[in-house]
């Protein structure tokens, strides 16, 4: 583990924060090193997880610039990380609580969900100092967000506020500072609450969707699981009883 990445998991919540303030929580060799070793971590009945930041200035400038210059690391290092997030068998939620810079949109554009403070802004720089972004990055920001809005980020860097990032639905909500953390922990226990089987199971189709690759065999006995599980029984019994399910994930 580094001293600039912590990582708790509590009550099914895993929690991945950015604690480099003095370099605006870019992320070299040995932060990446102890995200894999948080992700490879993670409980079995954890089944969220909120990657954040200490600091209220920068959420994530993205790679350290400076180890990439010198060769001590490399953007494919970078995006293996990302690529990890990303396929994670848990929904994931960023939490911008401060501006967003390079690779680190990226990063929370590999999660499920995005919070962020107001008064944030998010930018990719990289045509404004001469770099052609990764292409691996550049294909999930274009799958995720359309070709319109990837040539804003990419090819113009434009700036973009916390509202512009709600109106172009880059975030899925924007809140004061004093409430910020508190909407993506409840977000995060309210995503606890429903039925895991569920949850993994359309997460897993969506993305096999979202990159045009579905195996609509497997996708199905996906779908079967679920329509055959204890918890789709439990859930409705729940329901007809007017009380909260007790899932266990079978």
């Amino acid at each position: 583990m580094s001293d600039t990445i912590s990582f708790t998991q509590q009550a099914g919540i895993a929690t991945l924060s950015f604690e480099h303030p003095a370099r605006r929580n870019a992320l070299g060799a040995a932060e990446l090193n102890a995200i894999e070793a948080s992700l490879a971590s993670l409980d079995e009945d954890t089944r969220v997880l909120l990657v954040t930041s200490s600091d209220d200035r920068t959420f994530c400038a993205g790679a350290d610039l400076t180890q990439i210059l010198d060769g001590s690391l490399s953007g494919d290092r970078f995006q293996a990380v990302t690529n990890q997030i990303a396929v994670l068998p848990i929904p994931t939620i960023a939490v911008l609580g401060g501006n967003v810079y390079g690779g680190g949109v990226e990063l929370a554009l590999s999660c499920d969900f995005r919070f962020a403070r107001e008064g944030i802004a998010l930018r990719i720089p990289a045509a404004a100092i001469g770099l052609c972004y990764p292409v691996e990055g550049m294909q999930r920001l274009t799958r995720r967000l359309g070709v319109t809005l990837a040539k804003r980020l990419l090819v113009a860097a434009e700036t973009f506020s916390a509202e512009q990032m709600l109106a172009l639905q880059l975030v899925d909500g924007v809140y004061p500072t004093d409430q910020l953390r508190a909407a993506a922990n409840d977000y995060a226990a309210a995503l606890l609450a429903l039925a895991p089987m569920a949850v993994t199971n359309m997460l897993e189709i969506i993305r096999q969707l979202e990159v045009g690759e579905l195996d609509f065999a497997t996708a199905s006995l996906l779908a079967t699981q679920c329509a055959e599980s204890e918890d789709v029984k439990e859930g409705i019994s729940a329901q007809r009883e007017k009380r909260a399910a007790v899932f266990k994930n079978r």
